[in-house]
């Protein structure tokens, strides 16, 4: 349920576009952008996986990827009034 702030940026002559992805999906691009940054609210073990942001001009390609796990928080035990632990039991 946490938010998550990625962030990209580049240089180059001419301005690069940047590309966001996961996987082989693309999230967002911006053509001559210096920075691109990909937000994503309230994340959930589904959004685990392999994000990359690509810099690209007709120079050539550049990119960084990394790798996001997304778990849940440690519930606290939930007791019902049927379940006695006495010390020294298991």
């Amino acid at each position: 349920g946490s938010q998550v702030h990625l962030g990209c940026s580049a240089e180059g002559r001419p301005p690069p576009l940047l590309t966001w992805f996961r996987g082989p999906q693309v999230l967002r691009e911006e053509p001559g952008a210096a920075a691109l940054p990909l937000h994503l609210a309230q994340v959930s073990p589904q959004d685990s996986g392999t994000y990359t942001c690509v810099a690209e001009n007709r120079h050539g390609r550049h990119n960084r990827s990394l790798e996001l796990h997304v778990a849940y928080a440690p519930r606290p035990p939930v007791l019902n009034g049927t379940l006695w632990v006495l010390a020294g039991e298991q």
